[in-house]
């Protein structure tokens, strides 16, 4: 392990916006851990726990009705033609200019 004198970090404020929040430093004078304490104290859960576990979460989801995801759907696609359409204008406006500015073209 590397002595306190090769860490400028040391004794010092954390810079960054995870420090102090839980994770760990990767400076190379703090030594890399294979396995952090959080890793060693959370349970490994069985494949048929974690589908129970899966089914009761999503059942706690509020879903949409199908008139909302129709609406929703509407409003999307109404949106992108509208969008279609002025990018359309602003594309061939800014065509023109460029071919009259450089006298090309027509």
């Amino acid at each position: 392990a590397a002595s306190a004198k090769e860490c400028s970090s040391i004794g010092r404020a954390p810079v960054s916006k995870t420090g102090g929040w839980g994770f760990e430093s990767l400076h190379s004078c703090h030594g890399m851990a294979l396995e952090t304490d959080h890793e060693k104290s959370m349970a490994k859960t069985s494949p048929t726990e974690f589908y129970r576990q899966v089914r009761q979460e999503v059942s706690k989801v509020t879903w949409p009705t199908r008139k909302e995801t129709l609406i929703t759907t509407l409003m999307v696609l109404i949106f992108v033609a509208i969008m279609a359409v002025f990018f359309l204008i602003v594309d061939s406006l800014a065509s023109f200019l460029v071919r009259t500015i450089l006298g090309i073209g027509g």
